[in-house]
């Protein structure tokens, strides 16, 4: 009888600690989680894109004007079509975006694009190339 109930006891320790070690990994999973959905990481500011036609036939100067935009903190994505010229970026931690600061990213290519749209990401229609009745600069 006295064996039985030492073996009971050691089974009933082994399945407490079990427990225990389970309870105390989903505790560490569940922290992990809160604190990589904290506000703290996510932005609060919208991402804009922009859109236009760069006015500039030599390639290595529209790889040039990419790499330019690309080094913008304030620039996420930035694609040049180089056989259509056409330019396409989207923005991360501003809270507005105009054309004049547009241009100032443009950089020594400030008037050489043409048909520029801005928009909201994910709110504003993106127009579709190739752009037809686009203002100029």
């Amino acid at each position: 009888m006295k064996a039985t109930k030492l073996f009971s006891n050691r089974l009933e320790i082994k399945v407490l600690i079990m427990k225990n070690l389970i309870l105390g990994l989903f505790l560490a999973m569940g922290t992990f989680w809160v604190t990589a959905q904290s506000p703290a990481s996510q932005t609060n500011t919208p991402a804009f894109f922009a859109q236009c036609m760069v006015n500039v036939s030599n390639q290595s100067d529209l790889t040039t004007l990419e790499n330019q935009l690309r080094a913008i903190p304030y620039v996420s994505v930035v694609r040049v079509d180089i056989p259509t010229h056409r330019l396409f970026l989207i923005t991360k931690d501003i809270s507005s975006f105009t054309a004049t600061e547009f241009a100032s990213w443009m950089g020594t290519y400030a008037s050489s694009f043409s048909c520029l749209q801005i928009g909201l990401q994910g709110v504003d229609p993106i127009d579709k190339y190739p752009f037809t009745n686009c203002p100029e600069n």
